[in-house]
């Protein structure tokens, strides 16, 4: 099989499925649904701290 037979048919079935996907309709109830327990551990929001204090003054860190 010569490369430009293998590019011809792997575009030609490319294209053959995903005009198949994008014309076939799939109903509403099949989506999955975002509720409260669909939500990753990575999503919630992070706690930052209302006050950061530095723990060495200006004048120590000068010194070093």
């Amino acid at each position: 099989m010569s490369i430009r037979n293998f590019i011809g048919t792997s575009s030609a079935l490319l294209l053959v499925w995903l005009g198949a996907t994008y014309f076939h309709k799939i109903p509403t109830e099949r989506y999955p649904t975002q509720g409260k327990l669909s939500t990753s551990v990575s999503a919630k929001p992070i706690q930052v701290p209302e006050k950061i204090v530095a723990s060495a003054s200006f004048k120590e860190t000068e010194s070093r």
